[in-house]
């Protein structure tokens, strides 16, 4: 998968790589993002959907604002559009709306 801004971004290597047992605010923040790009309807979706709230309610426990937290989950729905757009052949307004996204 590529994030809008058409850098691929391997969501499962994200995941594989986030350390459970880390205090980094940021981490946890990135690893919310991850989790929510991975999500597909399923009889886990439910599940899936809670962990990702569950990393990002645990990156404000370790510090991060409400804001980072807020824009972490924008950033993440940003994505998912951006990729609907493109799998609905949207591909220019997927790309505009990468510009929107500071994914790092």
């Amino acid at each position: 998968m590529s994030d809008p801004s058409g850098r691929q971004t391997d969501w499962r290597a994200v995941i594989a790589a986030h350390p459970l047992e880390s205090h980094e605010a940021a981490e946890w923040l990135r690893y919310g993002v991850a989790l929510s790009q991975l999500i597909e309807p399923s009889a886990e979706e439910r599940q899936q959907q809670q962990q990702v709230g569950l990393a990002f309610a645990h990156a404000e426990a370790l510090g991060a604002s409400k804001e980072a937290v807020a824009l972490s989950q924008r950033q993440a729905t940003l994505l998912s559009l951006a990729q609907a757009l493109e799998l609905a052949g949207a591909g220019t307004a997927a790309a505009a709306l990468g510009r929107l996204v500071d994914w790092p």
